[in-house]
């Protein structure tokens, strides 16, 4: 007697199972839906390989032993939706392709490395001697800061730059942090930083203001990277490349962003709170640095 074909819930017979007759299944037929294994392992193989090379040896041997799998039919198809998220976080469209050229942003950096105060200042910008006395100093406390009738300075903690030498991204000299005074802004970022992603167009706007010159410190980030993220938010003040993070070190800080307030003599006031605006960075600019 033929065992009746297993239903479904709805009471229809399942397709892919096969009638019962005695203790002996019948063949399953093959399924036209999926490959055979050996098949998809190519198939899969080659998507990686035409894909990327570099990422086609990591993946190669997974890939295969998933396609020898008993489900392999089962698993092509998200084998397959791998590879391409794989694909997609490699480059997408807007990535650099590999023979493209990295651009290069930043301005140079030698109108900050002489040292003196006369020497960081912008074309048209007024030198530090005609910053009005009554405006307040580095570290002013806020009731220093209202009596000179400006809005209470924030407390910042205020530090000597350190005696640290990185290369500039626009080539040229090393930049010197020991020696340049201000008024000066320097900006501590990364390009996988989002809150400096956020603030860097407003220290650009500052930067083009001629108001005072604004230094920025590529931390902890590749330079390829930084360069694509200046290029694509058109940041192009002066860089300096700080692979290890040294300056964020010395100064004791493990995040980012980081601004300092760089005074004629050379003690900066460290701002590390949220990302900044163009009012947050004009005020701070006002309190700590003077009307410039």
């Amino acid at each position: 007697m033929t065992s009746p074909t297993p239903a479904t819930p709805g009471g229809a017979a399942h397709p892919d199972v096969p009638a019962v007759s005695g203790k002996l299944h019948q063949p399953t037929p093959a399924n036209p839906q999926f490959p055979r294994k050996r098949e998809v392992a190519a198939a899969l193989t080659a998507t990686v390989d035409a894909a990327t090379p570099a990422v086609s040896g990591k993946w190669r041997s997974p890939l295969r032993r998933a396609a020898d799998s008993p489900r392999s039919g089962h698993l092509a198809a998200a084998l397959t939706a791998l590879v391409a998220v794989l694909v997609a976080g490699c480059g997408g469209p807007g990535a650099p392709g590999p023979d493209e050229k990295v651009p290069q942003p930043f301005a140079a950096c030698a109108p900050l490395t002489g040292g003196a105060a006369t020497a960081s200042q912008p074309s048209g910008a007024p030198s530090s001697a005609a910053v009005p006395d009554a405006s307040p100093a580095i570290g002013a406390s806020p009731g220093q800061a209202a009596s000179a009738g400006a809005r209470p300075a924030a407390k910042l903690r205020v530090v000597d730059l350190p005696e640290l030498s990185l290369p500039c991204l626009a080539g040229g000299d090393d930049v010197r942090l020991g020696e340049l005074r201000g008024p000066l802004v320097i900006n501590l970022w990364g390009s996988w930083c989002e809150p400096c992603r956020a603030e860097l167009p407003a220290l650009q706007r500052l930067a083009d203001s001629g108001r005072v010159p604004v230094l920025g410190v590529v931390t902890r980030d590749d330079r390829a990277k930084a360069a694509w993220l200046a290029d694509e938010l058109r940041i192009g003040m002066p860089a300096v490349y700080d692979r290890g993070g040294t300056l964020q070190a010395a100064l004791g800080e493990k995040v980012l962003p980081m601004t300092l307030l760089v005074g004629p003599d050379g003690r900066a006031a460290v701002y590390r709170d949220v990302a900044l605006t163009d009012e947050t960075l004009s005020r701070l600019v006002d309190q700590h640095l003077g009307r410039v």
